[in-house]
């Protein structure tokens, strides 16, 4: 185990937390008071701790609600402890008073701690917390097969499935691949749920892996999902980096690395302590690159527990401001519920529209499986959109096939040599778990379009020299750069700054 880091073993309290594939987000719950005094800045001179992080208007909202401090409670609760710059003492301090420390990394600010006195810790962090869960939900719309059977659709690839994979060549994958750029020497984190570690189209493309659940890494049969196939995090990792291998599916980078991290349970929840832990261990574990198929819906503004939602944000902006310092870019699904984050401000897509992260909205066809010629540019019927949350598109696919013309979407397409409903081939098609068997399904949401961005990131990465060849803030640039520029000129509603390409 790392130095600076440490874990104990406590159970999760089940608590309402989200996902981004085809899902409506849900608020934080009630979230308690929160603690506005706070201890000044501690930790060395670094670039991270001069960065925007929101405390100032956390700050404000804290003193409009008047308060005075975190009440102390009958039995241990758990709270985030959040500070801009070295956490230095909490782990003496929680061994003092009998308190659990459940995770300390004093570099990046960030403790966890179960205690019935949160007001004790306040001369260590200027946030103090509850920690929160909020929902994310697997698609609604997915078909799962049985593993049977040039650009998508007749490549004439050795992968089986690969012709179904219409977002590679939507991003020009196949043709940064023919020039030897595959995202050699790049790993991609995944911040996602249960994995699937021994399945064959990613297995040698893993380096790493950890749960911050308490349930394990494996994803396997749960509430949402009790035939044990329809693994999200699959889905996501496979079309970063699947292999090359003549099985299956091939990832957008197939020779990049994957570092699996799950934060969220296999049936769709996970804390903030969870996510936020993960951001970090993944730039303390060398990421260049972290995909984060995930979001919240958070209300903004005055009311009821708004200095402890205003809290939480400024606790993962630290985080996302420390792993971006040390070189990690980060990439987030922005959401699927049809919503224009500029004329509607009153929530915020956590974390994909925060500072430091690059929120994708999804693109995808209508009737691919009958015309493969049909544009894969078009904004997806669910997707989110807006220039204040939105900085590329990507391939998430579309049913809006399904609404504008049932005919076709119910009639049977064939592709290669598979006959489907119309509508499906629209979908994405990646991989799902090995429970009982190697798995893929396709599935649509904008958790799907945002591994073809972090897929793109990572052969603009590798072309440049792999790891540590460019900072975050330049890998970003050069994937905006070689967007193409679609709707309205400059950065658009739709497409940010516009639709990845992999430049050739």
């Amino acid at each position: 185990m790392p130095a600076g880091r440490r874990r104990v073993a406590v159970p999760d309290r089940e608590v309402p937390f989200l996902n981004t594939s085809f899902a409506r987000l849900f608020p934080v719950a009630a979230i308690a008071a929160v603690l506005a005094a706070c201890a000044a800045p501690t930790s060395p001179s670094a670039d991270w701790t001069t960065w925007e992080d929101g405390y100032a208007e956390y700050a404000a909202l804290a003193a409009a609600e008047g308060e005075v401090g975190l009440a102390a409670t009958v039995e241990p609760q758990r709270y985030i402890l959040s500070q801009n710059g070295a956490l230095r003492g909490v782990d003496r301090a929680a061994a003092r008073r009998g308190d659990t420390l459940r995770v300390y990394l004093p570099d990046a600010g960030f403790a966890v701690v179960e205690t019935r006195d949160p007001g004790a810790y306040a001369r260590f962090a200027n946030v103090i917390v509850p920690d929160r869960v909020v929902n994310w939900r697997l698609p609604t719309e997915r078909v799962a097969i049985d593993p049977d059977a040039a650009n998508p659709p007749n490549s004439g690839d050795d992968d089986a499935f690969f012709d179904r994979q219409w977002g590679h060549d939507a991003v020009n994958a196949p043709e940064a691949w023919a020039t030897g750029i595959r995202g050699q020497d790049v790993v991609v984190a995944v911040l996602d749920g249960g994995f699937s570690v021994n399945h064959p189209d990613i297995a040698s493309s893993i380096v790493g892996s950890m749960d911050f659940t308490g349930e394990g890494l494996e994803y396997g049969p749960n509430s949402e999902d009790p035939v044990g196939i329809f693994s999200h995090g699959m889905h996501v990792a496979g079309t970063i980096a699947a292999a090359d291998n003549g099985l299956g599916t091939i990832g957008v980078a197939p020779e990049a690395k994957l570092l699996l991290l799950k934060v969220l349970l296999n049936y769709g929840s996970g804390s903030f302590e969870g996510v936020i832990e993960g951001i970090i261990y993944a730039a303390d574990h060398g990421a260049d690159i972290a995909n984060m198929s995930l979001g919240a819906d958070i209300p903004q503004g005055l009311g009821r527990d708004a200095a402890g939602v205003a809290a939480l944000r400024v606790a993962m902006q630290r985080a996302l401001n420390y792993g971006t310092w040390k070189g990690t870019l980060y990439i987030a699904a922005a959401g699927n519920d049809a919503r224009d984050f500029d004329a509607d401000q009153s929530t915020v897509v956590f974390p994909a529209q925060l500072a430091k992260v690059i929120g994708v909205s999804a693109t995808g066809p209508a009737g691919w499986g009958a015309d493969p010629s049909t544009s894969l540019d078009e904004l997806a019927i669910y997707s989110n959109y807006g220039r204040s949350g939105i900085d590329v598109s990507a391939p998430g696919g579309d049913y809006r096939l399904l609404v504008t013309d049932p005919a076709l979407a119910s009639s049977p397409c064939t592709v290669a040599g598979v006959t489907r409903p119309c509508y499906v081939w629209d979908f994405v098609f990646s991989l799902g778990s090995d429970f009982g068997g190697n798995w893929y399904y396709w599935s649509v949401g904008t958790s799907m379009a945002a591994p073809h961005a972090a897929g793109i990131a990572a052969l603009i990465l590798s072309e440049h020299g792999g790891s540590g060849s460019m900072t975050p803030a330049q890998l970003e640039r050069a994937l905006e750069e070689r967007a193409a520029d679609l709707g309205q000129p400059g950065k658009d509603p739709v497409h940010g700054d516009g639709a990845v390409r992999s430049g050739y």
